[in-house]
């Protein structure tokens, strides 16, 4: 590290010399970052990273910042688009499009694994279970921050990964609002508006916000001449401000979203013959003998299937006559042959969502630079998914009438002193946090719908999480002490206490076992954990535009238990449903820079990192005894090392172009573990992070006549290959190729009137890529892939006042 830091000083020092201190601290810059977050008059970008708002380039974490006024141009209305407008920010998906996940810097979320995610999301400071189709409402935002690296000591819950910080627009003090509509194919529409009252002065400030999403889907599901990935989303949030006194301010924020329609199904992509249960010969009902063996087989000779008195495989040719009779491995050649938008599911597919979020946030100003802050938060997070897991026409494992529910409530109480001390060199939060969230999950599960084979299974659980917690960070200027101006010290600390209750309740009837083998089960289960997370950073000021930072930091994600096993007290990795704490620690060095050079406006961040991971949460598809099953372990040790770039530059006042690299080498080092306690297996493969992505944009702007501005902009977006497996090198199809993506948006904008005509094209040379999938050959023999959007396009009238 301190060859880094000598390397990093000696750029620093040659950036400094190039910049104009003065010019630097006043330009507004072109902006990658900016193209952009709100800028204060100053043309600083502001971050709430640490807790305060601050200078984009005087916070020693690595951010990726998008303002609402990009996202709305950008048309920024899916996690999916927000991956390529944030560096190093990867969204996977599962066995369908409504199923999410957030990865950076390698921490995510393997699916059906029951653990946290590695990222977590908040909106307006209340940290959201998770991401999910339509968790998320893209308008009327003052920005989205993804902060990278562990965030351990601040926010409400500790995550390994990062945070996206999602920001509603407040209320002011000024009448005013907007609407806009925009149409395209697919039956595409969206609208879209916000109206600002002052309703008492600039004593009680009120703003309405809301959209309404229509599209038709994607695919085509040959199997029932339907579509899917059908969109009907709609959302509302209110938010007020009242000024109490010079002194005490509450904003409450109350945000509702209802999302509809269905998803995109995943679609087989790969076969893997050395699988656990033979699906590729079972689904062969071409091959009479070979397909009546196995129900004898699997039924222990109790179907009694054979050519003369009772041919199962005729019998169940004769009842699915648009069954491929050659199976999965002819349906596959199928397939593959007409693309990823022409599919043949026989599962059930629906989607359905709602949300509500309050966020209530009072503020007490002490002392000139000392606040009190209390922020309370409610969430209730439902969501419904009806799908098809195996991507098939064949029965194999879907949702059934059923589907997968998960609601979610969740209370937390956050109390902060935020201020400064010894003479203002002390930057300092302290505060504790409560929370209480219960989940209740209850799934069907319909499998391998081969009469006499098929069978049901419902999952019912409710876990119950309470955390206590308290914190304190601070950055001390060492200007005075050292006599080197600019040069702080962050140290921050929280001890976390988290206990888990896990119940299985009477409904379910997942564990098909003997009575002696039940009474081994643990219908209760609880546990708690403690933990200490901590961060150290050494970050110098060089100028006002130019920061350069040393960190590291611990922070850990929980145990639990996952509940698609049977509820058997113990480590997955020997037979039961539990799995053990993860702890990551990391060390970061970067560059922030802000200015000019030549007389040019430039900015960029330079980001390295690695990351120690121990008893990373991980897992693999099984069968424990007869029964399918998603095993959770921890994989004891795993590294990451990264570099992440942007950056931007304005070479003239009508063009600005920039871009970013991130490069990521994740790989498990100890990587032995037993599943269910059978014969160690190898985690060879690191899910759900491509070794290189990358974005490049390019925008020009000319005046038409007075304040009229027209514009164009172009966005390359690109990533390598990455597995969505942590055990690809024994299921080798379990990854997507890497891809590129175009889009090119055109715009007429009056600055002074306040209106806008727009035409953006996604995807512009419609280019077939997949966003993600489960690996199921290890159980299966196949694995599916869910692809992502396919060319479309949007034209948008938009009005501000």
């Amino acid at each position: 590290m301190s060859r880094k830091f000598t390397m990093l000083a000696t750029v620093a020092s040659a950036l400094a010399m190039l910049d104009s201190g003065a010019a630097m601290a006043q330009s507004a810059p072109a902006n990658a970052a900016a193209d952009a977050a709100t800028a204060n008059p100053t043309g600083e970008i502001i971050v709430t990273a640490q807790r305060r708002a601050e200078a984009l380039e005087r916070t020693p974490v690595a951010i990726s910042v998008v303002s609402g006024d990009a996202l709305a141009k950008r048309a920024i209305v899916t996690e999916s688009d927000l991956q390529a407008a944030s560096p190093g920010l990867i969204i996977r998906a599962g066995y369908n499009s409504n199923q999410l996940n957030y990865a950076l810097r390698g921490q995510s979320l393997d699916a059906f694994s029951d653990t946290r995610p590695g990222v977590l999301p908040y909106f307006n400071e209340i940290q959201l279970d998770g991401v999910g189709g339509g968790s998320s409402a893209f308008y009327d935002l003052q920005s989205v921050q993804v902060l990278k690296g562990p965030q351990g000591t601040l926010f409400g819950r500790n995550s390994t990964g990062g945070a996206v910080l999602f920001t509603s627009v407040k209320p002011d003090e000024n009448f005013g609002g907007y609407f806009s509509g925009r149409i395209g194919n697919y039956k595409s529409y969206q609208l879209e508006g916000a109206l600002n009252v002052p309703l008492a002065g600039d004593r009680v400030l009120a703003r309405v916000a809301g959209f309404y999403e229509k599209r038709d889907g994607y695919q085509r599901n040959l199997f029932n001449n339907t579509r899917a990935g059908n969109v009907d989303r709609y959302g509302l949030r209110g938010s007020l401000t009242f000024k109490l006194s010079d002194t005490i301010k509450n904003e409450l924020v109350v945000d509702y979203l209802h999302s509809g329609g269905n998803s995109l199904s995943g679609l087989i992509d790969s076969l893997e013959p050395t699988g656990l249960v033979p699906l590729l010969a079972l689904t062969n009902f071409g091959n009479q003998a070979q397909y009546n063996f196995l129900i004898n087989a699997f039924t222990g000779g109790a179907a009694g299937c054979n050519d003369t008195t009772n041919n199962c495989a005729a019998a169940y040719a004769a009842a699915n006559p648009k069954l491929d009779p050659g199976g999965l491995v002819s349906y596959l050649k199928t397939q593959k042959a007409r693309g990823p938008y022409q599919i043949e599911s026989d599962g059930p597919a629906e989607y359905r969502g709602r949300n509500i979020i309050v966020s209530n946030i009072t503020t007490f100003e002490v002392a000139t630079d000392t606040k009190i802050r209390n922020i309370f938060g409610y969430t209730y997070l439902q969501n419904g998914i009806r799908g098809d897991i195996d991507g098939t026409p064949f029965g194999i494992d879907d949702n059934g009438t059923g589907g997968k529910n998960d609601n979610t409530r969740q209370y937390s109480e956050e109390l902060q002193l935020v201020g400064k001390a010894f003479g203002g060199n002390l930057d300092y939060v302290v505060g504790g946090f409560l929370s209480h969230e219960t989940n209740e999950n209850v799934t069907t599960s319909l499998l391998l719908q081969f009469p006499p084979l098929t069978s049901q299974t419902n999952y019912n659980k409710l876990t119950t999480r309470d955390m206590i917690a308290g914190y304190a960070q601070g950055t001390y200027d060492l200007s005075e002490a050292t006599g080197l101006e600019g040069l702080g010290i962050t140290i921050g600390a929280r001890y976390t206490h988290e206990k888990i209750k896990f119940d299985t309740l009477a409904a379910d009837t997942a564990y098909n076992e003997p009575p002696a083998v039940k009474a081994t089960f643990d219908f209760n289960q609880r546990k708690s954990f403690g933990n200490l997370s901590w961060t150290l950073g050494l970050q110098y000021q060089v100028n006002p535009g130019l920061l350069i930072y040393l960190a590291s930091r611990r922070s850990y994600k929980n145990g639990g238990y996952n509940g698609i096993q049977n509820p058997r007290p113990g480590l997955g990795s020997t037979g039961g449903n539990e799995y053990g704490l993860e702890t990551l620690t990391d060390a970061e060095i970067g560059i922030k820079y802000r200015g000019q050079m030549g007389g040019v406006p430039v900015q960029f961040n330079l980001a390295g990192y690695q990351n120690w991971i121990k008893d990373g949460q991980r897992v693999a598809y099984t069968l424990l005894g007869s029964t399918p099953a998603a095993v959770t372990v921890n994989v004891p040790f795993s590294k990451v090392t990264g570099f992440e770039f942007d950056g931007s530059i304005r070479p003239a006042t009508w063009l600005n172009i920039g871009g970013s690299l991130n490069y990521t080498n994740a790989r498990f080092t100890d990587n032995l573990v037993s599943i269910g306690g059978g014969t160690p297996v190898p985690f060879g493969t690191y899910p759900d992070t491509p070794e290189w992505s990358g974005s490049a944009f390019g925008e020009i702007t000319v005046p038409v006549r007075d304040s009229i501005d027209l514009s164009l902009r172009s966005d390359v977006y690109s990533q390598s290959l990455f597995w969505f497996a942590s055990t690809g090198n024994r299921s080798p199809g379990a990854n997507v190729k890497g891809y590129t993506l175009v889009n090119f948006r055109l715009g007429l904008a009056d600055n002074k009137a306040g209106w806008s005509l727009a035409a953006n094209l996604k995807n512009a040379f419609n280019r077939v890529y997949y966003v993600g999938g489960i690996a199921t050959g290890e159980l299966f023999q196949f694995n599916t892939v869910v692809p992502g959007a396919p060319r479309t396009f949007m034209a948008e009238l938009r009005y501000k006042f």
